[in-house]
């Protein structure tokens, strides 16, 4: 692999008149620059851009800590994030937990290491906490830790609730509330809470709440749990799935078990995610702006790296998208 030292050889300049060009400081002649470039590239030269930064002291590199690269969720996080973090010139370093707070942590201290512009924490570590104070701007998403660490937030409690609201409109009866996510505290914990309140308000028999293992949210086959949920409620005549890969389980179930969807089981998801559209029974959804709350992260980022106070709580709203399963 070719070195400075390489391309100076080459070029027949010295290493401190390269790095002065790659650097922008100081005046390179227009010959000059041409030499260099030509030497990097006969020489297949690529500058280390990360060696760069930290030898100024700062980076352009923003450091994304997720629990999973497979759900869709997060899959579609990360995709966001290194858009907008692109277009202001910014690099991702992307950092998958599984989460296990002990590679959290050494995660953590690496992206710190390496001197990022910021840490953006998509991800369901209950130790959140233990990052105050850290020496670089932080922005969680859809975790609400401590007032003291900006968080983006879409509206869960609002989305259960109009999930709720609209299975009621349709003649629902008995509900029911399929969690992706369980054993953890998250602010999607709120969706159920909209969900019971709405029923609660409405006079229906308050809603049951079936948890899906971590295994199956990460996996995304819930075929397990999707099993259990019909055999012990065969009652239920309306479902609301935490994420739309829920849902269409519940839809493929129903369909190889001859189960009449929307007549005698309606099924909601979330998130508004393609695979809500593009399934054989379009899904009824709760939209999150994923895109925008993953844009907001990034622009916290940067104004808070220059300078600027950013809010610590920001939420952003949710609506229902009314398709073909209710």
């Amino acid at each position: 692999m070719a070195t400075l030292r390489d391309v100076a050889e080459r070029s027949g300049v010295t290493v401190t008149t390269i790095s002065r060009m790659m650097n922008g400081r100081g005046n390179v002649s227009a010959k000059t620059r041409a030499k260099i470039e030509a030497a990097m590239k006969e020489l297949d030269y690529h500058p280390n851009e990360l060696a760069r930064s930290l030898a100024k002291k700062t980076t352009n590199f923003i450091g994304l800590i997720v629990p999973s690269a497979m759900n869709y969720f997060f899959a579609s996080v990360i995709q966001s994030v290194e858009a907008y973090a692109s277009a202001h010139g910014c690099k991702l370093l992307l950092c998958v937990s599984n989460r296990d707070v002990r590679k959290e942590k050494e995660y953590f201290s690496m992206l710190l290491g390496n001197k990022v512009m910021g840490i953006i924490l998509a991800n369901f570590t209950q130790n959140a906490e233990d990052f105050l104070g850290i020496n670089a701007p932080m922005v969680i998403i859809e975790r609400e830790p401590s007032p003291h660490i900006p968080c983006a937030l879409t509206d869960n409690y609002h989305g259960g609730y109009i999930a709720a609201e609209h299975l009621i409109s349709k003649g629902c009866k008995k509900l029911l509330f399929f969690h992706g996510k369980a054993e953890l505290d998250t602010d999607p914990d709120k969706r159920f809470i909209g969900f019971r309140d709405a029923c609660q308000k409405h006079g229906v028999e308050l809603p049951v709440q079936v948890d899906a293992t971590w295994s199956e949210f990460i996996s995304m086959n819930y075929d397990g749990t999707i099993g259990r949920l019909f055999r012990e409620y065969p009652q239920a005549d309306g479902i609301l799935a935490s994420n739309d890969i829920m849902a269409v389980g519940i839809l493929r179930y129903c369909r190889r078990h001859q189960i009449p969807v929307p007549e005698r089981l309606k099924v909601v998801g979330y998130d508004d995610t393609p695979f809500a559209v593009n399934c054989a029974m379009p899904l009824t959804t709760i939209h999150q702006p994923i895109d925008e709350l993953c844009r907001f992260a990034v622009e916290c980022i940067l104004r808070i790296s220059s300078g600027e106070v950013v809010p610590t709580k920001t939420v952003f709203p949710v609506s229902l998208v009314e398709r073909e399963s209710t």
